[in-house]
């Protein structure tokens, strides 16, 4: 036999010629024009056809192709090869390869299809000693209906759609089914539309000579009545698509026989046609070819293999393994088809809830999803709190913490399930990159045990999961309790377990709808869940009629009140000024003026000696921050405390950089882990006060909330350095020194990061106020700001009262602006959720002149539309270098504008540097890979 050997792809050792790889090789054999099948091999043997299709999809040169002619033959390192047509798509290949010295022979389908389509050549057998064999559809519950039983399927959806005033739209790859697709309704007479990239590839196609389809008609705006749409799957979610309102939308693939198809692929049909071989078509290719030896690759392949040795055939699937696997395993088994019939789905409380999930998430108007959600809360014996907190994807009330489960966590859980395979999770979680969606689909083919549970039940669970300290156990339980629940109850835990229910609602959206359900004040309904911070308590009171007895408790976290941008100190100068109180007296205005530090967001909550610290995002960070807590117990009274905390080592103030250090810190016993360097002293720096004594003060204007926060900080302060009232002349306050004629600073001890040297005792302090007469000296105290270190400067209106969780003109931030950079993308990743289709997070890197190389910067991705998220993915998607998984390494050829907030040294990347937020600015199409910023000028941009 010729040896064949298996590694990210088949290779022929002694003709030194890979089939199909993975990655790009020297020399290898491209079956096909799809981008699965594709890589930028120096030298690329494939049809003639083929070749066109590659040049016009990838814009490969000409000199890195070696088209042959059907069936003409090619010598190659002592062996003769031929190619074949497939049958898969247009042009596609399998190549026959023959040793010269002792005439042995192997066949390599590639993808094929034994039943003749009307977009592809008719497949050619050839006989030979060593079959490789693609075993996608290899089950023998893979028997596709006959070819006229899918034609009429397709034109009846297709009738069907047309009948109820609906837009058919068809979806199949840009290349081969949507051709196929195209042909078929095209020989009835039915015109269609087609998406850019299914236009792109049919005018490619037509240009190769498949003269089965029409011109291409492209999508644009509106459909004519009685056209239908084709599109490519990863389509389903585009803008362009969404444009439709009226669709109807199937999925033409072979796995529409599997449980679920349509809920896999977000569609309302599924159609099984294929561009593959069935089961039976792969029975028929072996008994056509009539081989010695079988290797079977891709899907199915060590079921199959087992199968062939069961009828007397010598097969094993190139991959290895196959012994191992049946002694694991038993005889292969058949995921899905037996699972389905036990999965009687049971009725209980958890299944109406799921249901209410998938009503909410398929309505689009609001109005709609707020009737849905209030008929659903106002049901006798619905368990108010908890269900109104998981309709925000929340697993617990924030009381309780937060409950956040691991994808390796969920992971091990599922593969812990009877019949679950290790293979099968990693091809449904490459296809959907969502753990929910993933889990439902594991689910269906798993044998489970499904039982009625109600909405306690699962919260029980919910506390017994976040109270284990075993990640065993927590394993084994939330493995038990997956078997114990439909599919569909299975998937909405898991999102509840991520956090994130992915059905379009918002807390403000749920707010709306328990004022309809229970006819309460909208304001006093906000009002009461920004003081409890949790909407399950609030969704009680207003159930009760109780709103006006909401209250701000300790250690239940609130939303920080933020502040917007300001364009310019003349603008905030202009507006704080103008909108402050008129004095009776014709004084200078004076702006309430803070720094803007670069460290942590965070509340510190203290009742008697219980403290907590919490993130902005109201998680704790108590065991992060030990020393804060023991600082704020030394503090008399009751309080919960607004402010930042910053880090200093060396009479210098840190970054949030250095912070990091802390966050990844997860107890207090690693303290020994560290040394005083790698732990930098941190500080408090407090700047509002929202509780004192059990007293609100949200309501109070800021000027009151800095008195009381002066009394509790600086209790032997004998006046609280606040701005003077309104009603007083120009000056600044005692204590504070001057930086320029009407800007004034608060007390050097407070505000020197030098000063704060050797006084760890206070790491808990109020935020130095800075008194501004004038747009100048408002200038000349940010300029002093940001030599100090700081981002800026936050101006903020005396009157104001604090408003948790909102982002009004109250507070005002000027910050620095950091210069941008040009950076090139190296890589491109899968997003998730409604991101899981396209590739939405790219990885950028600038050039090391030194080297002459580029060196990875950061990743982002916010920034970009929609739509420019997918231009870009059909970009990269077009050069794709090498595919890991969900990663595409991509030609460094498409150059992003990258926005920042900072830039710091980092071992995380080659570059040696990390940036702080970065977004995308822009797509700069006008720049080049020379273009690019440099690793020189990054570094000249150090904080």
């Amino acid at each position: 036999m010729i040896p064949v050997k298996f590694h990210r792809g088949l290779h022929l050792p002694e003709a030194d010629l890979w089939l199909d790889p993975w990655d790009a090789k020297p020399l290898a054999f491209v079956s096909h024009a799809h981008a699965d099948h594709f890589a930028r091999h120096q030298t690329a043997i494939c049809s003639a056809t083929t070749a066109a299709l590659v040049r016009a999809r990838y814009k490969l040169a000409e000199k890195r192709l070696l088209p042959l002619a059907w069936h003409s033959t090619h010598e190659l390192n002592g062996h003769r090869v031929q190619l074949l047509p497939a049958g898969h798509i247009f042009g596609s290949a399998m190549i026959h390869v023959t040793r010269l010295d002792d005439g042995a022979t192997l066949l390599y389908t590639g993808d094929f299809k034994v039943r003749r389509g009307r977009a592809a050549e008719e497949m050619a057998f050839r006989q030979a000693d060593l079959l490789v064999l693609e075993t996608t559809f290899a089950l023998p519950k893979f028997t596709f209906p006959s070819p006229l039983e899918i034609e009429a399927e397709v034109l009846r959806f297709i009738d069907n759609a047309f009948h109820d005033d609906e837009v058919p739209v068809l979806l199949g790859y840009s290349l081969g089914k949507a051709q196929e697709a195209l042909a078929l309704i095209h020989e009835h007479g039915i015109p269609a539309v087609l998406h850019p990239k299914v236009a792109e590839m049919t005018e490619a196609c037509r240009a190769a000579g498949l003269d089965t389809v029409p011109e291409p008609a492209l999508l644009e705006g509106t459909v004519p009545p009685g056209t239908a749409v084709i599109a490519p799957p990863n389509a389903v979610r585009s803008k362009l698509l969404r444009s439709i309102r009226n669709r109807r939308i199937a999925m033409l693939s072979g796995w529409a026989l599997t449980p679920g198809a349509n809920y896999r692929y977000r569609t309302d049909e599924a159609i099984a046609l294929s561009d593959h071989a069935d089961h039976p078509g792969l029975l028929e290719c072996v008994r056509r070819v009539q081989p010695k030896r079988v290797l079977t690759v891709h899907g199915y392949a060590r079921e199959f293999a087992a199968e062939l040795r069961q009828r007397g055939i010598e097969a094993w699937s190139a991959m290895g393994n196959d012994q191992l696997e049946l002694q694991v395993c038993g005889r292969p088994q058949e995921p899905g088809s037996p699972a389905r019939d036990r999965h009687r789905r049971p009725s209980c409380p958890f299944a109406d809830f799921t249901d209410l999930c998938r009503l909410v998430g398929e309505t689009q108007r609001r109005t709609r999803k707020i009737e849905l959600l209030a008929d659903y809360l106002r049901r006798p014996g619905v368990p108010l709190a908890t269900a109104t907190t998981w309709l925000t994807g929340r697993a617990l009330p924030r009381r309780d913490g937060q409950l956040q489960t691991g994808t390796a966590t969920l992971r091990r859980a599922l593969l812990s399930l009877p019949g679950a395979r290790e293979i099968r999770y990693r091809e449904i979680s490459t296809t959907q990159n969502d753990a929910a969606r993933t889990a439902r689909l594991l689910l269906e083919e798993l044998p489970l045990q499904p039982s009625p549970v109600d909405l306690p039940e699962i919260l029980g669970f919910f506390r017994e999961l976040a109270g284990s300290g075993s990640s065993i156990g927590r394993i084994e339980a939330l493995g038990g309790r997956l078997r114990t629940l439909h599919p569909a109850e299975g998937e909405t835990l898991v999102k509840l377990l991520t956090g994130d229910l992915r059905i379009g609602l918002k807390e403000g959206l749920v707010e709306d709808a328990l004022t309809v359900a229970f006819d309460a004040d909208p304001k006093a309904l906000r009002r009461a869940h920004m003081l409890t911070g949790d909407l399950g308590e609030t969704a009680e009171l207003a159930r009760d009629g109780l709103l006006d007895r909401a209250a701000l408790h300790p250690f239940v976290p609130v939303k920080v009140m933020l502040a917007s941008p300001g364009e310019s100190a003349a603008t905030i100068f202009t507006r704080h000024s103008t909108d402050a109180p008129r004095s009776p007296l014709p004084a200078p205005r004076s702006l309430w003026l803070e720094p803007k530090y670069d460290g942590i967001r965070s509340q510190l909550h203290k009742s008697g000696d219980r403290v907590g610290l919490y993130s902005r995002d109201l998680k704790p960070i108590d065991r992060q921050f030990p020393e804060l807590l023991e600082a704020a117990r030394a503090i008399p009274g009751d309080f919960i405390l607004d402010g930042e905390i910053i880090a200093h080592a060396e009479g210098r103030r840190l970054t949030f950089f250095d912070l990091q250090k802390r966050l990844g810190r997860l107890n207090t016993a690693q303290t020994d882990l560290f040394s005083e360097s790698d732990l930098p002293p941190v500080h408090f720096i407090a700047f509002d006060i929202l509780l004192h004594n059990g007293s609100t003060l949200l309501d109070h204007p800021l000027t009151q909330r800095r008195r009381h926060l002066e009394a509790l900080l600086n209790p032997s302060t004998p006046e609280a350095p606040t701005l003077p009232d309104t009603s007083s002349t120009s000056g600044a306050p005692t204590g504070r020194r001057s930086t320029a004629q009407g800007a004034t600073l608060g007390p050097p001890s407070e505000l020197d990061s030098g000063a704060l040297k050797g006084r760890r005792e206070r790491r808990i302090t109020p935020i130095p106020l800075i008194h501004a007469d004038s747009i100048h000296t408002l200038e000349t105290a940010f300029k002093q700001a940001l030599a100090d270190g700081h981002e800026g400067l936050i101006s903020k209106q005396p009157d104001s009262p604090y408003l948790p969780g909102r982002r009004g003109m109250a507070w005002l931030k000027l910050k620095g602006v950091m210069p941008t950079l040009d950076c090139v993308v190296v890589a491109a990743e899968q997003g998730h959720g409604k991101r899981a289709e396209l590739l939405s997070d790219y990885t950028f890197a600038v050039r090391d002149e030194d080297s002459d190389t580029l060196r990875i910067i950061g990743k982002a991705y916010s920034g970009l539309t929609d739509l420019e998220i997918e231009e870009l993915t059909d970009h990269f998607q077009k050069h794709t270098l090498e595919k890991k998984r969900r990663k595409h390494l991509v030609e460094p050829n498409l150059v992003l504008e990258i926005a920042f907030d900072s830039i710091q040294p980092s071992k995380r990347h080659d570059s040696g540097l990390a940036l702080r937020f970065p977004r995308i600015k822009a797509i700069r199409r006008d720049k080049t890979l020379a273009d690019i910023d440099t690793l020189r000028s990054a570094k000249a941009l150090l904080g």
